[in-house]
């Protein structure tokens, strides 16, 4: 036990020396063209390549010392300074070393050679770290790289990418055949390239096909058939599709006429369409596929985690702007304020639901379900701390119906419909308004209807909603999926909602696992 900490603390180091820093790749560099200086060399011994080793690493010791120290020379440098001492170390320290070489021809050990042998493996090594500080100091750290890569990546789809290869493919194909040989040996150059492309054009529609068996074999026999009733029904599909698709390719095939006359594809041999080699073909390709087929799904299923842990950060940030509105705290305290100064009765049991509100806000808000009871008792508080702090004459009502007040739901899901109707209806009035709050709960199903007054210039901002409205409907789709519905009624001078909340939509209340998320394919495939 006592030597697991030094072991840790040892790994740690071996572990930032390859995540932090540039000298083991420029070393991974100079062993490899120390080794090929060797292997061409009389006698290709180890013995060799470790002297060669060890006497270029010492010549070499400057540019290995500024790899290492490159980050610190770059902060305490001035810009040109440090691009000269770039600019010497490795472009002008290997030509250097050269002429010494060319300079002190008697004192070169036999191990390296001659003077030319010399000259020739500084330069080598020298030319070689030079193109690897340029790609690693002048390419990947640039900041134009990362917008190429993006910027290309547009375009290269997956799709366009099979359809290049495809032509690449066709292409050698062609151009590797006999038969095309022999077309084009009495032809001139021009009907020659004409011969090559029609003869890719074929090949490429001959083909074409594949894809179709391929989607098949992604979409339907892998997602459905292995996935749902296991590997001997997806066994049993792959042969079906086999057999149903290798005669109809093969009629299809034979339509071109390179097929039967350079012999293209397997339906041109002996047995025509129902050559066995069309349905080996068929059969070969399914079982070639598997290995793709398995990346796409590790791929789709790496997006689907990296997209939902980034939907759950982004659902913990709009639940933050859906909370209570910092200054309906500060109105509200200016208010408590005000009722002390008067020494009025109802301050502390207002000062008591604001401390409620903020505890619920701050603490259980924080947590994936609370109880419905909790929730209502929330809008209630609140409620209550808005007819303290309005001025209007509003007629505010609150009917609450619930069978089982121990429900656990989301927390402040509905907090985000009344804000709205305070922000949009209830604090621009100039008169009287009205605010109506239902909420129902039967057998786990649960209805919350909101209805307020709203004046006409702030219509227009209520029937669009907001981004409010927006957030909870991002929310909702996240916790209810296909379980909810919500429905608006726009007037002149009012505005109606009403979220309906079915009992059986919301997941059961369990932590999202990475193994839920990727099913286990050994056990699949056992």
């Amino acid at each position: 036990m006592s030597m697991l900490p030094p072991i840790k603390k040892t790994y740690d180091r071996v572990e930032s020396f390859f995540l932090k820093s540039d000298l083991w790749i420029f070393a991974t560099v100079f062993t490899a063209i120390c080794l090929i200086l060797t292997l061409e060399s009389e006698p290709a011994s180890l013995p060799n390549f470790l002297a060669r080793m060890i006497s270029y690493s010492v010549i070499f010791l400057p540019t290995f010392w500024f790899v290492q120290l490159r980050a610190r020379l770059k902060s305490q440098m001035s810009k040109w300074s440090f691009r000269g001492l770039w600019i010497f170390i490795f472009g002008i320290y290997p030509w250097f070393l050269a002429l010494l070489a060319e300079i002190f021809m008697e004192g070169i050990p036999e191990f390296i050679g001659s003077a030319n042998d010399a000259i020739i493996g500084a330069l080598a090594i020298g030319t070689s770290l030079l193109g690897t500080a340029t790609v690693l100091h002048g390419v990947i750290e640039n900041s134009w790289l990362p917008n190429l890569r993006k910027r290309i990546g547009r375009y290269l789809s997956p799709t366009v990418i099979i359809g290049i290869f495809s032509v690449l493919a066709a292409m050698i194909s062609v151009a590797e055949t006999e038969h095309y040989d022999r077309s084009i040996r009495y032809v001139n150059e021009f009907v020659a390239v004409g011969i090559f492309f029609v003869a890719v054009l074929q090949v490429l529609l001959v083909y074409l096909p594949y894809l179709a068996l391929f989607q098949i074999h992604h979409k339907f026999l892998y997602r459905k058939l292995f996935q749902q009733r296991g590997l001997l029904y997806y066994i049993v599909g792959g042969v079906t599709a086999t057999l149903a698709f290798a005669p109809v390719h093969a009629a299809y095939a034979r339509l071109f006429p390179l097929v039967r006359s350079w012999g293209i594809h397997t339906s041109g041999f002996e047995g025509g369409i129902i050559a066995p080699e069309n349905f080996a073909m068929a059969a070969g390709f399914l079982i070639f596929s598997i290995p793709v087929v398995l990346l796409l799904e590790w791929v789709r299923k790496t997006r689907t985690i990296t997209l939902l842990e980034k939907e759950k950060t982004d659902t913990e940030l709009s639940l933050l702007k859906q909370q209570v509105n910092p200054h309906f705290f500060f109105n509200t305290l200016n208010n408590l304020y005000s009722l002390s100064l008067k020494q009025a009765p109802e301050t502390p049991d207002t000062v008591l639901q604001l401390s409620e509100l903020m505890r619920y806000v701050i603490y259980r808000a924080k947590e994936e379900r609370v109880e419905l009871r909790e929730e209502v008792k929330y809008l209630k508080d609140y409620l209550d701390l808005q007819r303290i702090r309005l001025y209007q004459d509003a007629d505010i009502e609150f009917a609450v119906d619930m069978e089982n007040p121990d429900l656990k739901i989301p927390p402040l899901l509905f907090i985000i419909l009344v804000e709205n109707a305070f922000k949009h209806g209830i604090e621009p009035a100039v008169g009287e308004c009205f605010l109506e709050l239902k909420l129902t709960e039967i057998n786990g199903d649960i209805s919350f209807y909101c209805r307020n007054s709203v004046e006409p210039e702030a219509s227009q901002k209520v029937r669009s909603g907001g981004i409010g409205l927006e957030n909870l409907h991002r929310r909702l789709d996240l916790l209810y999926p296909d379980g909810y519905d919500i429905s608006t009624d726009t007037r002149p001078d009012e505005y109606a909602v009403r979220l309906n909340l079915r009992g059986d939509g919301l997941p059961p209340h369990e932590e999202l696992r990475l193994e839920e998320l990727v099913p286990n394919l050994d056990e699949q495939l056992l």
